[in-house]
């Protein structure tokens, strides 16, 4: 019988993994008991093409040198991709899921990542992009404060 912790490791993170066309992108990864999550999430520079246009390649080469050297090579994996650009954020499951083939993508409404990210006790990564400087506080405060200037009441 195995017995696993509940507690939550984060077990990766690679601020800029490099994959096939000269790309990047950031990837961690959490474990969770026997449960595995790993976040893909485009970088604005990524000098090739998107995860999302080379998604099987990438989480091909994530599992191999990244998840399988670390033994989280697990039958219970989930995948989530985030764009960088826009935020919004996808559920990958593979139509051939031990040879990564056929990914169909599920958007998830930020509520339901956002809980994802909280039950595998992952950062937010919003406030993570504040800290890394990607986004800056004035100019997410001057647009939220735009916005709601143009709202009608």
């Amino acid at each position: 019988m195995t017995c696993y912790t509940e507690a939550t490791v984060k077990e990766i993170a690679h601020p800029a993994f490099p994959y096939p066309g000269l790309g990047g992108c950031a990837v961690e990864a959490y474990r969770l008991g026997p449960v595995v999550l790993v976040v893909l999430r485009d970088q604005d520079d990524h000098g090739g093409p998107s995860v999302t246009n080379a998604l099987e390649q990438v989480c091909r080469k994530v599992h191999q040198e990244l998840l399988a050297p670390k033994g989280l090579d697990r039958p219970q994996t989930y995948w989530v991709h985030q764009s960088r650009v826009d935020g919004t954020a996808s559920l990958v499951e593979f139509r051939a899921p031990q040879a990564l083939e056929g990914p169909r993508r599920q958007l998830l409404p930020p509520e339901e990542f956002a809980r994802i990210l909280e039950g595998f006790e992952a950062p937010d990564p919003l406030e993570e992009w504040i800290r890394e400087g990607a986004l800056r506080v004035e100019e997410w405060e001057e647009i939220r404060i735009e916005h709601a200037r143009r709202r009608p009441n």
